[in-house]
């Protein structure tokens, strides 16, 4: 045997048994040879990078399969993901998808002779993590004593999923999803919620928030005050009967305000034209809205009384018209 032909069986020999990297080239005949270059990993997102290589040298139909394979661990093999490009030298660029956010993954170009499977360098590259997702808080609005309607907007969901998101709210600066919330649904896009049971008059602060893989997310927030409660509403009495030492005096409270009402009935002075229950004689006929009037007992004969009606609630006193009366002799 010529000496030429037995160092190439040597060579083939030797790549045989410990296989391929850059910078070493391939025998598949006497006078070809196939290198395979270190791959080159861009546009790298959450899930997916873009690969490029190139398979390059010897004969093209000496090559029976190339592409790309890759892992969580160092030397990734065909056994590992893997995609196939067809056969033949050249170049490859292929974007592989299905990759975990976050992660590390080592990736090698291969091909595969005949003879053998080739693999190129390592290459490391880290996918994109999962960030928060990007919130606006639009509006509130039909504030009343006790409720609102906000609206909010999920522009991205930060390369994740939003599995909740909603309306924070809170008497506090920067409410978060620790305090009053209303859930409205997932995924991006835009969004309403009831902001209930509220305290009129009083002062919120609201967010809108989406939650992801990566934790919880926050608009900026809008501050809006509830309807304040105004005083109760409360009828001209109407005299039904007078006597010696009584009167029978019919009122109705109309309204309460927004608030309820805590106490009804009438005032009476014969002193002063503007009794008030502070000062004055007075009735309590009970709570709510509805009737307010009553009899008045214990009255002076032939003396005139100027008498009210009244209503309290968390707004205060309010008094309806006064109307006078004389007590017969």
């Amino acid at each position: 045997m010529k000496i030429q032909n037995i160092i190439y069986v040597i060579i083939l020999a030797i790549g045989l048994m410990s296989g391929c990297e850059k910078g070493m080239v391939v025998p598949v005949g006497k006078s070809s040879m196939i290198t395979v270059a270190k791959p080159i990993a861009s546009s790298v997102t959450q899930v997916s990078a873009m690969i490029n290589t190139n398979i390059d040298g010897g004969q093209s139909n000496d090559v029976i399969e190339k592409g790309i394979c890759w892992g969580t661990t160092i030397n990734p093999t065909t056994s590992s993901s893997n995609r196939g490009t067809g056969d033949g030298t050249g170049s490859i660029s292929e974007t592989i998808t299905g990759l975990i956010p976050g992660t590390n993954y080592y990736l090698r170009a291969y091909f595969q002779t005949r003879y053998e499977i080739v693999y190129s360098e390592n290459i490391q590259f880290k996918t994109i993590n999962y960030q928060l997702a990007t919130v606006v808080t639009n509006s509130v609005s039909n504030v009343t004593l006790t409720g609102a309607l906000g609206s909010g907007n999920i522009v991205s969901a930060g390369g994740g999923f939003v599995s909740t998101r909603g309306l924070c709210w809170s008497t506090s600066t920067s409410p978060t999803i620790l305090n009053n919330k209303i859930a409205s649904g997932s995924g991006t896009g835009f969004f309403n919620g009831d902001i209930s049971s509220l305290n009129p008059g009083t002062t919120y602060y609201v967010r809108a928030y989406a939650t992801n893989q990566a934790g919880t997310a926050y608009g900026e927030q809008i501050i809006f005050t509830t309807t304040p409660v105004k005083l109760a509403t409360v009828s001209t009495v109407s005299i039904n009967s007078i006597s010696r030492n009584a009167a029978s005096i019919s009122a109705t409270v109309t309204a309460d305000g927004g608030g309820a009402i805590s106490s009804k009935g009438l005032c009476y002075s014969a002193s002063t034209s503007l009794p008030t229950i502070f000062s004055n004689s007075y009735t309590n006929n009970g709570s709510g809205i509805g009737a307010a009037g009553g009899t008045l007992i214990g009255l002076a004969s032939g003396t005139t009384y100027y008498v009210r009606a009244y209503a309290i609630n968390s707004a205060g006193t309010s008094y309806g018209t006064v109307t006078s009366f004389r007590t017969t002799l």
